[in-house]
This record gives structure tokens, C-alpha cells and sequence, in this order.
């Protein structure tokens, strides 16, 4: 599976996040493991989708809560402040996915997506969150 692996340099070249492909959801995408500037986040899984801000301080990745067919996707968009070394889960979409788009320090924009329906988009200013922890 080494072959379906992504290495996601930030835009200045400072940091990269590795996506170790772990599995395949049974008539669905890939999912992953993160290591994100020697940073493991453990048993963690994530899907491939992902964004960096500009400035390469933030970078949005969606974390797969379940692998449960039955009861998921359950997806949540987690920005990962690599400066302060902390985290937050932004949103979360139970039945979907949430996909960051683009991010233009400090904004972020991203979708929900049921079914490959695109639902809404968001737009969320990440100097306005409060609910950060610190990597663990």
C-alpha cells in the first residue's frame, strides 16, 4: 500500500504531512493514518482530504470517527496549528463528509458533502476558535 501513501509538503517547505494509507472502507475512499511534522496522531484515522493555510501555520485535515458502515461516514474537519502545537475540531458531518477547500490565512473554506452531493459551504475565520487543545 506504500504506493497509495500522500506526502503533502506545506507551501513554504517548513512542515509536511505524511497520509499512511491504513485501509479502504468497503465500497469507499482510502483512509490513513497522520504523521504531521514528526507529530503521530496514533490510531487516529483521516481521509485523504486536506488543506494548508498560506503561511503554512494551519493545516484543516478530516478525521474519520468511525469505520462503521453502518453508521458512518462520520467525518469532523480538524485544524491543526503547528505554531502553537495545538488542535481543534471545527465541524462535524455524521451520513458525510467534510472537505476543506482553500485557505487563505485566517480563512478557511470548506464543504459538506452527503452522498457526492456538495450541501453547503462554509466559510470560518480560524482566529475566532476558542477550542483548542494541545497535541497530544
Amino acid at each position: 500500500m506504500d504506493s497509495l501513501n500522500i506526502v503533502s509538503p506545506s507551501p513554504n517547505g517548513k512542515y509536511a504531512a505524511y497520509f499512511d494509507c491504513s485501509g479502504e472502507i468497503r465500497f469507499g475512499p482510502l483512509y490513513y493514518s497522520l504523521l504531521v511534522d514528526n507529530h503521530s496522531f496514533g490510531q487516529r484515522i483521516f481521509g485523504d482530504a486536506h488543506c494548508w493555510s498560506q503561511s503554512s501555520t494551519f493545516l484543516a485535515v478530516q478525521e474519520w470517527l468511525t469505520l462503521d458502515y453502518s453508521e458512518g461516514p462520520i467525518t469532523s474537519l480538524v485544524i491543526i496549528d503547528l505554531q502553537q502545537g495545538r488542535e481543534a475540531a471545527v465541524a462535524r458531518v455524521t451520513k458525510g463528509f467534510v472537505v476543506p477547500e482553500t485557505f487563505d490565512d485566517p480563512i478557511l473554506v470548506y464543504h459538506t458533502d452527503h452522498a457526492g452531493r456538495t450541501d453547503q459551504h462554509v466559510t470560518l475565520d480560524v482566529m475566532t476558535i476558542t477550542e483548542w487543545r494541545a497535541l497530544a
